[in-house]
């Protein structure tokens, strides 16, 4: 009697163990907190979210959590300084691509993270990210990517996260010089091309790079290239495949140009201009040679 008992138990109690598992992996909606945060600044966060913490399953993160999700090294006292504040809520869809909002963040802006998480293997989601207080949001991406495996009930992988990660620093770094939103646009265009036409080696890489950073109105210098040809390199190696992401990297091309063109800061493609004046040309080549043509007749 006691053993069928005790057999009863046990099998409640895994089937409860995987129940629990099925309901969490089926949960879309995450959110993650920094550490960090006290109890009055999480409440403050969820309102920003527009839930509350009994609608959602709540992760917190850690610095040690950061350096697993993006493959960091464990061993440079770095990676553990600062606290962890950045907070996100992620929302697993079935279309409509990456729609990311931030706020309070300094140096990650949203379209940086939208560019960055197709990159991490994700296609469809609604994300928020931010902030009880003004943060640089470098760790913004490893809660976003820890809530939506959470979400997901499955692991993306490290090699794609961690060329997510380059591509945050190195679309960061360029922001410096040029501004965040117009490097956003520089990543997503070079990104898209390499995507689609999966070039072979260095030398087709450099000429991608080469010939789109040549045609818009921001000055990119050669360290600046060499630091895209580097992280265009890394994407390569990933395979995306084009038609899996083509929709996603659309959407945010256009997210992309909106944000640029409501601020007044858009950086015109001049290729467009250059081909009007070549055609100009041409056309009075042709006009030219036409005449002396006729004349030599």
């Amino acid at each position: 009697m006691k053993k069928n008992i005790l057999k009863l138990i046990t099998s409640c109690t895994i089937a409860f163990s995987l129940f629990s598992f099925t309901v969490q992996a089926q949960n879309k909606e995450r959110v993650t907190f920094g550490i960090d945060l006290t109890d009055a600044q999480e409440v403050q966060m969820l309102k920003e979210f527009g839930v509350s913490e009994n609608e959602v399953s709540v992760d917190r993160i850690t610095n040690d959590d950061i350096i697993k999700q993006l493959g960091l090294d464990p061993n440079d006292k770095s990676n553990y300084e600062g606290g962890c504040y950045s907070s996100s809520y992620v929302k697993i869809t079935n279309n409509g691509g990456i729609q990311v909002q931030s706020n309070n963040l300094t140096e990650v802006t949203s379209l940086m993270l939208s560019n960055a998480l197709v990159t991490s293997g994700i296609t469809n989601a609604e994300i928020k990210a931010g902030s009880p207080f003004p943060v640089t949001g470098t760790s913004a991406l490893s809660g976003i990517l820890k809530g939506f495996e959470s979400a997901k009930g499955e692991e993306l992988s490290l090699k794609n996260k961690k060329a997510a990660q380059e591509e945050i620093e190195t679309t960061s770094a360029l922001g410096e010089e040029i501004g965040y939103d117009e490097a956003a646009k520089v990543i997503n265009d070079v990104k898209t091309k390499i995507i689609k036409e999966a070039p072979k080696n260095s030398e087709e890489i450099s000429k991608i790079v080469e010939g789109i950073t040549n045609n818009y109105t921001v000055e990119i210098s050669d360290e600046q290239k060499e630091q895209i040809k580097a992280l265009m390199t890394d994407i390569n190696d990933l395979d995306i495949d084009y038609s899996t992401v083509k929709e996603t990297l659309k959407n945010i091309g256009n997210q992309i140009s909106e944000v640029l063109k409501n601020s007044g800061k858009d950086i015109q493609d001049s290729s467009f201009f250059q081909g009007i004046f070549n055609a100009i040309g041409n056309f009075f080549s042709k006009l030219f040679d036409s005449i002396k043509n006729i004349g030599n007749n």
